[in-house]
């Protein structure tokens, strides 16, 4: 339906505990995974990257997410983690609403989570590497919390375009 402006590091929305969804197959609710998709998108075509978006990130509070890793896109609504490996991995990092700088956090090499799709019916996903480090980027954005939160000191830090030369 639209693109929308997608809110930036201070904006009190992506430090808030988003609400779940208790109406599904709503035209609300697909006009809002519309939004999500239209624009990760239109990001996507400005910036050249850009795996995943939660809905606080186009100010909606609410336990959604859009994303498009490996080929595939999941739509996941009120997604919850029901398993996180105990192993570990250091990747670079960077966000939507922070855009131009990377850095490095830790990440659960596998996760497990349970989801409803548009029509309320529930699904779980079992993920490893890239699919589960994007997860976990993304379901810590419905409870307010930023990967730059999880920054890994000292000095892993580089701008955005020093990242993609890499």
């Amino acid at each position: 339906m639209a693109v929308r402006a997608i809110r930036q590091l201070g904006d009190e929305i992506l430090r808030q505990t988003a609400q779940p969804v208790t109406e599904f197959n709503t035209d609300a609710l697909r006009n809002l995974i519309t939004d999500l998709k239209d624009t990760l998108h239109a990001f996507q075509a400005q910036h050249g990257t850009g795996r995943g978006i939660a809905a606080p990130q186009i100010g909606v509070s609410q336990r959604v997410v859009y994303l498009e890793c490996q080929g595939k896109a999941y739509t996941l609504i009120n997604p919850e983690f029901l398993e996180k490996s105990s192993e570990m991995f250091e990747l670079w990092d960077s966000c939507f609403s922070y855009f131009g700088i990377s850095f490095v956090v830790k990440r659960h090499y596998s996760v497990k989570i349970r989801y409803a799709d548009i029509n309320g019916e529930t699904h779980t996903l079992q993920a490893e590497g890239e699919l589960s480090e994007l997860l976990q980027h993304e379901l810590e954005h419905l409870d307010g919390v930023l990967a730059i939160d999880q920054w890994i000191p000292p000095g892993k830090v580089m701008e955005q375009g020093q990242y993609l030369k890499q």
